[in-house]
């Protein structure tokens, strides 16, 4: 049996929003960044439906040019989906039971990245219409997600809407999700993790090398060494937490898996900063262990 590495982002669920604040009588005061706000919290609380809901409705809001932060929002929930399973017992258990499950939350995660990349009117729309869409058989998804250069894409227009953002009266917004791009990113590197995973954890599928994986995380780490994925989003009262620390634990472990202990422990003292590389692997793993 393959051994496998656990993705490191933590979710811990609590109650939904709508029980910590009674948000439903306000909904009809809602704007877009509203929607979205409550879309991503329902992702940290753990309930991928009621966010995709809280997004579907942001799609329906009025006075607003670009509804990608909503998508985006949408393709992070199947990434968590994915993850949740990938993750759980059953699925560590018996793993060839989850790669149809976990392939479809992803190809979904795919869908929603790509059209969180483009210049495109979603207005009216919902997540389930562009799933369809999607599934066309005269759309190739892969083909099409591949296309896009994730890692160098700059919608220059688009972060300007967002940083700028105001209510009808001139006031900005508390949160306006102008880091989607960045997010966008993450979330790519992210689904080819899941591949990764999923290659050493099934013996019935093709290994995958983890050098580019590697490489693809240095890289977004050395592009933004302080990210943090609440820095545009509200104020939550939730555990959850994606931050650089976990980025470069992932780096670590990726590298202990292949067996370079010192780059492993470099990336390692990111998270930990007095762990010693005295070539003490148990003290490595301890400290991964805690992220």
């Amino acid at each position: 049996m393959k051994n496998i590495i656990y993705i490191l982002i933590f979710l811990f669920s609590c109650d939904t929003l709508d029980q910590q604040f009674g948000v439903e009588e306000f909904e009809d005061s809602f704007s877009y960044y509203d929607f979205v706000a409550y879309g991503w919290g329902e992702i940290f609380n753990g309930d991928k439906t009621l966010a995709l809901d809280y997004f579907d409705q942001a799609l329906n809001s009025s006075n607003v040019n670009y509804f990608n932060s909503a998508v985006l929002g949408m393709g992070w929930a199947k990434t968590y989906q994915a993850n949740s399973i990938l993750n759980s017992s059953e699925c560590i258990d018996n793993s060839s039971d989850c790669t149809d499950l976990v392939d479809q939350y992803r190809d979904n995660a795919k869908c929603y990245f790509y059209k969180a990349s483009l210049r495109e009117d979603l207005s009216l729309e919902n997540s389930s219409q562009i799933l369809e869409w999607c599934t066309q058989d005269d759309v190739n998804i892969d083909n099409l997600y591949n296309s896009i250069d994730f890692m160098n894409l700059e919608l220059e227009d688009m972060v300007n809407y967002y940083t700028d953002c105001v209510d009808d009266e001139g006031n900005p917004y508390v949160s306006c999700f102008e880091n989607f791009i960045v997010d966008l990113k993450l979330g790519y590197i992210y689904l080819r993790y899941l591949s990764y995973v999923q290659s050493i954890s099934d013996d019935n599928l093709v290994d995958e090398s983890n050098i580019d994986l590697i490489n693809l995380f240095i890289d977004f780490y050395t592009q933004y060494p302080t990210y943090d994925i609440m820095n545009d989003k509200s104020n939550y009262s939730s555990d959850f937490s994606l931050t650089y620390k976990n980025i470069t634990s992932v780096i670590s472990n990726l590298y202990l898996q292949s067996g370079n202990y010192d780059l492993s422990c470099e990336y390692g003292k990111y998270s930990c900063p007095n762990l010693e590389c005295d070539g003490n692997i148990l003290n490595l793993i301890d400290c991964l262990d805690s992220f």
